[in-house]
């Protein structure tokens, strides 16, 4: 094994000290959330949570659970992210699809066409009559159909497909395969990465997304997602319980960690997916990027 030089040892010890900088930097807000979310209330109001839990109480979780437009917008939210990933990844995999076919005579004109797409883009009032001519104003799918599918995610799937051997594709046709039973077949059971990669990153859109519930659904407030709550929640500082659950002043000193325990319930159910995907993220992004 090759010993490594002073210098190298600087590098890697620099490294080191970065990467735990950065982690540190990356880790304290999640940790200061989550302490103030389960932390007593007097502490949280007192401001002596700088780090680590004072105290340690419930309460804050059992109120908002207890407010059933938390559990309405959290199912919308679900929905939301379920149906438009769905949505979302179809539509790149049946897209990309064809674009990696060489023999594909509108291969390299609908290519052109997507990659503009990503450098020019429709305006707000455009979308906002398309959306109402459509009918879908006021509507779940005004939330999962405009954003079905991005140019950039369409790419990295086309590059990845052009990647598969052509043996595989020209074996198939000669068992008589249609374009269809190809895609599904061969193809999908070799995308395992990419489809990971890009379900993650739908679904972290769609998790994420407020500012079209926002723009086209104003007049339906049981169809507004988890992320329209947290908003109100925290900038126009709406009351996350109902307020003649509990007493005027007992309100007042918890409704502060109210705002953290929202937080909390809202990035719980990303931490707990991103572990099992985040594996996929080099191997999808290298070989949906890569072509040798």
């Amino acid at each position: 094994m090759k010993r490594m030089s002073v210098s190298d040892k600087v590098v890697t010890i620099v490294n080191y000290v970065l990467c735990f900088i950065i982690a540190c930097i990356t880790a304290y807000p999640l940790i200061y959330v989550f302490s103030m979310s389960i932390s007593r209330p007097e502490a949280v109001v007192s401001g002596t949570v700088k780090l680590l839990p004072k105290g340690f109480s419930l309460q804050a979780f059992k109120l908002v659970f207890s407010n059933m437009e938390v559990w309405r917008s959290y199912y919308n939210t679900i929905w939301y992210t379920v149906v438009g990933t769905a949505i979302s990844v179809l539509l790149t995999l049946m897209a990309a699809y064809p674009l990696s076919r060489k023999q594909f005579c509108l291969r390299k004109p609908l290519s052109v066409f997507f990659s503009i797409s990503m450098f020019f883009t429709g305006t707000l009032v455009p979308m906002y009559l398309l959306i109402n001519n459509l009918g879908l104003y006021n509507t779940r799918w005004a939330i999962v159909l405009p954003t079905g599918a991005a140019a950039y995610y369409i790419i990295i799937a086309r590059t990845f497909f052009s990647g598969i051997s052509d043996s595989l594709y020209d074996s198939a046709r000669i068992d008589g395969a249609g374009e269809m039973k190809i895609l599904w077949k061969v193809y999908m059971p070799l995308s395992k990465p990419v489809i990971s990669v890009l379900i993650l990153y739908y679904a972290i859109q769609q998790w994420n997304s407020y500012f079209n519930a926002m723009i086209y659904l104003p007049g339906r407030r049981d169809l507004q997602p988890l992320q329209i709550y947290l908003m109100k929640v925290l900038i126009n500082n709406e009351s996350a319980v109902d307020g003649g659950a509990m007493g005027s002043a007992a309100q007042s000193m918890i409704s502060t960690q109210l705002k953290y325990v929202v937080i909390v319930v809202a990035l719980i159910p990303i931490l707990c997916v991103y572990p099992f995907l985040q594996k996929y993220f080099t191997t999808g992004m290298t070989l949906g990027a890569v072509k040798e």
